[in-house]
């Protein structure tokens, strides 16, 4: 049985997409946008109330953020 190129990139789209849409956020949008725009925020500099961040230049989220 053949399997042909057209089925295999459509297989491979599935995944991949599959990986990136069910993938959680590292630091919830809620967690970065101010308050007056529906966050938790109520200036930019408190994020690091509930998330910190990583060598890479992301925020993560807290184990135990402060509510």
């Amino acid at each position: 049985m053949i399997i042909t190129t057209g089925t295999l990139i459509i297989v491979q789209a599935l995944i991949v997409s599959w990986i990136v849409f069910t993938r959680p956020e590292p630091c919830p949008r809620i967690y970065r946008t101010l308050q007056e725009d529906g966050g938790q925020l109520a200036a930019y500099g408190d994020i690091h109330l509930y998330c910190d961040l990583d060598y890479g230049g992301k925020w993560k989220i807290k184990d135990n953020p402060q509510q």
